[in-house]
């Protein structure tokens, strides 16, 4: 066998998922011809999807020592750099790539995600758009655009609505045309398939808000489906595939094939998870697999199409008469809260208040940084300034990286906050990630686009929350979340009133001290947490759904 038939036969082995076969036989080939950058490069690729990155960094490194100018091993590297959270390494990867191919239109949007990462939205949605500019008929970089819309305050709602609109009419109308009608048995009372589709199945702010449901579903009236795009499980997969009456593992398969298989199913009501966030199905739902489909948790934005007939949400999210304008589906409103939060079953113990201990009060912010807006960090810094002896902690997974790090500490300190005063922690899993809170006195919130698993565990965690409401739907998680628990006076509607709520709060050590030994009971005893009202409460809503399609044949 020629080196050229080896390299082929690995190949095969590669594209058909046999990864260990794959690697032993370009292992083989490198003994015979150590100059092979294709072995190195494809080793590398093999690698990281073992999870072996550091590993994946040397055999793309040595491809590139080879040849300098190998653009393929340079994205790749900068796709592992990015896993590592080494943004500026990675950055430098795809800076590279482009001065090698201008038309690459992948390292654009690599570099706009990684700006949005570092909170840097308005740059990012450049490079989005400079993608869509060489390929207009790519939809990563156009979904891309759509998602850092939201965290942008220069959008308004009838912007992001209306750029959803152009998506759509780009890329899902044609497939209208393909819908078939529907077999499904008119029959409003019978039992129900209710289908769930998610790339999110995994240890994800989605698996937080969707598990109580899949546990607590009535057998008895609906058979729940979950359509799994995960192409690595975890143990939160391992878990939800439990609550499943059947799982399909969809990764991997084509639009078309999934609608198929939803359609061979029978699926009665499909309610889609992402949104257009990664690894979404938005065209799949353009081709109406199922009669009833619907839009909840994973996207807090209308997907634009007609074929997703409803948007599940609750009366603080969606004001009757305030948001409707802004969604192509239907608002159904469940009568508490839109979400319905599982706490991590190994949660640590609250700690007392910080503020005992330290004399001094402590803020607490551990949303991402694409949340963080210039305006944020302006209000956030206005608190700090009015309550000189206090200190602000932020945590995610971005500020692992040094000048993302550097980035915020330079937002702040451009404003008189002296850097001692700010303290960044990268993320970590739970539950040593909620242990985090222990260091938190007062939670602050985002804005516009205000946070959700964050606000939850920080509750969760005696860690009181202020949120600054506003108009559009990702600025009223947090009244949703507040109102439900039982907080809102937590509330505040102008940034003006978010800083007096901080501060006057920051004042009130006995009020603070209170809340901590009360919050989690309260969230334990409110529609928040209480799965099985709150699934029976979406039942009812499948249940309108349902009628009101049985009744339109």
């Amino acid at each position: 066998m020629t080196i050229n038939e080896a390299f082929q036969l690995a190949l095969q082995h590669h594209q058909k998922g046999d990864l260990e076969q794959a690697e032993y036989i370009y292992r083989e080939i490198l003994e015979v011809q150590p100059s092979n950058i294709h072995c190195y490069n494809n080793l590398g690729i093999i690698l990281e999807n073992k999870g072996q990155l550091d590993e994946a960094i040397i055999y793309y490194q040595k491809a590139l020592q080879i040849v300098p100018d190998f653009v393929r091993s340079y994205y790749n590297l900068g796709l592992v750099l990015t896993k590592k959270k080494q943004f500026h390494e990675a950055m430098q990867c795809y800076i590279k790539v482009l001065q090698l191919d201008r038309n690459l239109i992948e390292a654009y949007v690599n570099l706009g995600n990684i700006l949005k990462d570092q909170g840097k939205i308005s740059e990012a949605e450049k490079y989005y758009k400079h993608a869509i500019k060489l390929e207009p008929d790519l939809r990563t970089p156009y979904e891309a655009l759509l998602v850092a819309m939201n965290y942008n305050p220069a959008h308004t709602p009838e912007n992001i609505f209306s750029e959803h609109l152009s998506y759509v009419k780009h890329f899902a109308e044609s497939l209208y045309s393909y819908i078939k009608p529907h077999a499904n048995e008119r029959k409003p009372y019978r039992r129900l398939k209710v289908g769930y589709v998610s790339p999110d199945f995994k240890r994800h702010p989605v698996a937080y808000f969707i598990e109580s449901t899949l546990i607590e579903h009535n057998r008895e009236e609906f058979e729940v489906f979950c359509y799994s795009d995960v192409s690595i499980q975890d143990g939160v997969t391992k878990r939800i595939y439990q609550y499943a009456d059947q799982w399909e593992d969809i990764s991997g398969m084509t639009d078309e094939n999934v609608a198929q298989l939803i359609r061979n199913n029978s699926i009665d009501i499909l309610v889609d998870l992402a949104g257009y966030t990664a690894n979404n199905r938005m065209l799949m739902f353009a081709l109406k697999p199922s009669p009833v489909q619907a839009s909840w948790i994973g996207y807090l934005t209308t997907t634009g199409l007609s074929t997703i007939d409803y948007r599940i949400t609750d009366k603080y999210m969606d004001p009757p008469g305030v948001t409707e304008q802004f969604y192509t589906e239907k608002l159904i409103r469940l009568p508490e809260s839109f979400l319905c939060y599982l706490p991590d079953r190994d949660s640590p113990n609250i700690c007392k208040l910080p503020a005992q201990t330290l004399g001094k009060i402590t803020f607490g912010s551990f949303n991402n940084l694409a949340k963080v807006t210039p305006e944020v960090i302006s209000t956030w810094t206005k608190i700090l300034n009015l309550m000189p002896d206090s200190q602000l902690i932020m945590k995610t997974f971005s500020l692992s990286d040094k000048t993302t790090r550097q980035y915020v500490l330079d937002m702040f300190m451009e404003k008189g906050i002296n850097r001692n005063r700010i303290t960044l922690l990268s993320a970590d899993l739970p539950p040593r990630h909620l242990e985090s809170y222990n260091l938190v006195d007062i939670g602050l919130d985002t804005f516009p686009f205000n946070g959700a698993a964050t606000t939850c565990e920080a509750m969760w965690m005696g860690v009181p929350v202020i949120t600054l409401t506003g108009t559009a739907y990702h600025s009223r998680v947090g009244i949703s979340l507040l109102s439900n628990v039982g907080l809102p006076e937590l509330v505040a509607k102008t940034s003006e009133e978010y800083i007096s709520i901080a501060v006057n709060l920051a004042k009130d050590l006995k009020k603070l001290e209170s809340l901590r030994e009360d919050i989690r009971k309260m969230m334990m005893d409110s529609p928040l947490c209480d799965a099985k009202k709150f699934t029976r409460n979406l039942e009812q809503c499948y249940r309108t759904m349902w009628e009101t399609w049985c009744n339109s044949g």
